[in-house]
Parts: C-alpha cells; structure tokens; sequence
C-alpha cells in the first residue's frame, strides 16, 4: 500500500525552541576602586534549547526465509513446499514479508507509536510479544514510515565574562563556560539505514535502546587577552 510509505521525514524536528540571554551585571558600575574592578563589569549569557525526537521506524532484518508457524525452524517445511502448499501454516521468518527481494520490510503493530520513557531509552523498549506481527505471506505491514519519534532534546550552555581593561591598548577577558550546565541526560537515536547493526532492527536484542548519549556537562575556564 503506497500510502504506508508517505511519512514525516527523518529531518522533521515537529518542535524547537531555542533562546539566548545576555545580561551585564548592573552591581558597583560606579565603583572606580580595586572592590569596582573585581566585582564590577560581569556578564552572564546562555542559550537554552529544547526540542522532540527524530522519526524513524521499526523493521526485521535478516534474509529470505520461508518457515511453518508450527515449525518456524526446519527451513521449508511441508506447509511451505510447492507441491504441498499450505498458507494457513506457510509464513515468512525473516525480513522479507511482501516477498519483493528487499530484506527491510516493516511489521505488522497493535500501535504506530511509543511513548517512551527515559528508563526505556537507556536499557530498550522491552515492548510485549504481540505489540509487532508477521504480515501474511508476501502482504506488507500496517506499521506507517517514521511513525516513531525518538527522544527529545534539552539543553542548557551558560558562561560568565569579565573584562578588565589593562591600559588603553590591551585588556583581559576572564571566561568561565558551562556546557550542558544541568547535565541533562540527552539520548541519541539509535537508527542506521545499513549494517548488522541498528536498534531499530526488531530482532537486536537492544531493540529500541539508545544509540548512545550527547555530552555530559563540560566546564572550561579561559583568559582572553586583546590588543
């Protein structure tokens, strides 16, 4: 069915939002003495980012296989062999359930979508037996493209400048920068279009987990000297 392959695209972002923030410290402007030149003149600036997952979707990977539903492990068994064909009990075992010659092919689901939770994303989905199917033999899958959407993203980088003036020539610039300042848990997609590898695939056993983490908070202090 056409339809099923008419979907949000990998690079639909559906919300974001980002915002920076610069603020010099009004305190002891008007202090000229040794107490106005330390704790005078600071500034504060952040950027703050915060927006939902990627879309992506489930799929089998694997080869051709045929198997009986009574006996998924004996290869072509009688169900499956020409002469005594039986498509009650003839299924496909692997990826290839419209039987087109292309081993990506999505699955049947009781639901298009997860909301997953932060626990979910870190050690996988853990879904029940019969959330995903196998289509009847050579049918496609009712699961839609990129009907899942991975997890979010939220962010917060500060930092504190101050600048002391040297003579008329050179001045110094105290820099104090915090990456990830709450050192939120932002989790990347685990999705590759090719490979063995790909927790998206349904039989990894990490089906569903966590491609891996962005960064931890990160702090760097700096000195910045202009001429």
């Amino acid at each position: 069915m056409p339809q099923l392959d008419r979907g949000n695209s990998i690079f639909d972002i559906r919300h974001r939002l980002t915002f920076n923030f610069v603020w010099e410290m009004p305190f002891l402007r008007d202090r000229h003495d040794f107490v106005g030149t330390m704790l005078a003149g600071w500034q504060l600036n952040g950027i703050f980012s915060l927006q939902t997952g990627a879309h992506w979707f489930p799929y089998r990977g694997g080869g051709f296989a045929l198997g009986s539903k009574l006996q998924p492990d004996t290869g072509f068994p009688e169900a499956c062999d020409p002469a005594t064909f039986d498509p009650a009990h003839c299924v496909n075992i692997r990826a290839d359930y419209n039987l087109d010659g292309i081993v990506n092919d999505r699955p049947n689901a009781i639901a298009n979508h997860v909301n997953a939770t932060h626990e979910q994303w870190a050690d996988g989905f853990n879904l029940p037996d019969n959330f995903f199917s196998t289509p009847c033999l050579g049918c496609v899958g009712n699961l839609g493209r990129n009907t899942f959407v991975g997890p979010g993203y939220l962010n917060l980088d500060t930092s504190l400048f101050k600048n002391f003036r040297l003579s008329d020539r050179f001045r110094l610039q105290f820099r104090a920068e915090a990456f990830n300042i709450l050192n939120h848990t932002n989790f990347q997609l685990g999705v590759v279009n090719v490979g063995p590898s790909g927790n998206n695939k349904l039989n990894n056993p990490e089906f569903g987990k966590a491609g891996g983490t962005f960064g931890p908070r990160n702090l760097q202090f700096g000195l910045k000297l202009s001429f």
